[in-house]
């Protein structure tokens, strides 16, 4: 669950009603929409004409790192994104010092402290990783309690919540020792608050949401809900498109979720390079999937393999669901042995996910169907 970890301080977007708030909302959206070029172009002339504006800064160095991600290798998207983090801390360190009383200006400030993780994350520094998240998520939470007008805070709180409530005795007692409910029910409840009642944090809520309900916490209905409003409003980010056609099929709409399809081939050709390898995969498991719901299970087969093979996302939902459904699909044309290779690849998984749960129960008893 390590992107969960990494959403305490990513693009949480908590401020009120401030001067430049329809341009950093411009310029959000362009983000959320994939136009990265016209959101840095907007908020770099924001961070200029509204300098003290609390979310800009936070905001630009996160547009400039998607960017990159599209394009750049490794080590020079991380030099980059260190570079632009540090040149924000300096910006927040001179707004708290100027503004103490002001929570919005802590909570980017832990914002940006807690970005640092990402850095470590890619360099697979687990302890200097966990250290920086904790910083930040600390300062964020420390804001919230001297101001609990400031709804959006529910998602990194819930998310911390939720996270703690799947962990180990022993990092439950640390969420609970901090004022946490280590409780899975309790992060839910406070995601969906800033799901449906935030001013900002409510894009990246949902997201967090669709993903949880659809592959760790099933709840297509809610699923399909969340996943159709951000791909309705952002209809170029290939990330919402896909899961909503994901949520198409599991609620059993597949003659929509093929028309989805057909519209992400040729999007996905149009993509930078990297983002090209990374949801292959996603979109090889959809007709995969769309092919094993319509009993093509040849076709099905030689998806499943593509997307496993070519898998390289670290949210590894649709991974899981891969191996399951190739298990299934040997399972139902008699290759018992096949199948539970791939159900044991499911179970290798890290994380949480339901498809880990069928493959173990599979693993017992074979896939009838």
């Amino acid at each position: 669950m390590k992107h969960i970890i990494l959403s305490i301080s990513f693009f949480t977007i908590l401020f009120g009603q401030r001067p430049g708030d329809k341009a950093v909302r411009a310029g959000a959206d362009a983000f959320y929409n994939y136009e990265y070029e016209k959101s840095i172009r907007i908020l770099t002339k924001a961070r200029k004409d509204f300098p003290e504006h609390p979310g800009v800064h936070v905001a630009w160095v996160a547009a400039h790192w998607r960017k990159d991600e599209t394009h750049l290798p490794l080590d020079t998207i991380y030099a980059k994104f260190e570079r632009n983090l540090a040149e924000i801390v300096v910006v927040y360190d001179t707004l708290v010092a100027r503004y103490p009383d002001d929570q919005e200006y802590k909570i980017y400030y832990g914002s940006a402290k807690g970005l640092k993780a990402r850095i470590y994350l890619g360099q697979k520094k687990w302890i200097p990783t966990l250290v920086s998240a904790y910083q930040g998520f600390r300062i964020i939470q420390d804001a919230f309690e001297m101001d609990s007008t400031l709804t959006d805070a529910y998602l990194p709180i819930g998310i911390v919540e939720y996270y703690a409530g799947m962990s180990n005795l022993l990092v439950k007692a640390g969420a609970e020792m901090f004022g946490l409910e280590a409780s899975r029910e309790e992060g839910i409840r406070k995601m969906e608050i800033a799901a449906y009642e935030s001013q900002w944090a409510w894009t990246e809520s949902m997201s967090i949401l669709s993903f949880i309900y659809q592959f760790i916490d099933i709840d297509h209905e809610k699923g399909f809900k969340l996943s159709k409003i951000v791909s309705d409003k952002y209809p170029n980010n290939f990330d919402f498109q896909v899961h909503y056609t994901y949520s198409l099929m599991v609620t059993g709409d597949l003659k929509g979720a093929k028309k989805q399809l057909k519209r992400l081939n040729p999007q996905l050709a149009k993509m930078g390079s990297r983002h090209q390898k990374l949801y292959t995969s996603y979109l090889n498991y959809l007709w995969g999937y769309y092919y094993y719901l319509t009993e093509d299970y040849e076709k099905a087969l030689g998806f499943m393999d593509q997307c496993i093979n070519l898998y390289t996302s670290e949210m590894e939902g649709f991974l899981a669901n891969a191996h399951l459904h190739k298990g299934m699909i040997l399972d139902k044309t008699r290759n018992r042995r096949g199948a539970v290779k791939a159900y044991k690849n499911c179970v290798k998984l890290p994380g949480h996910y339901d498809a880990t749960k069928w493959a173990k129960q599979y693993l017992d008893k074979p896939f009838q169907g």
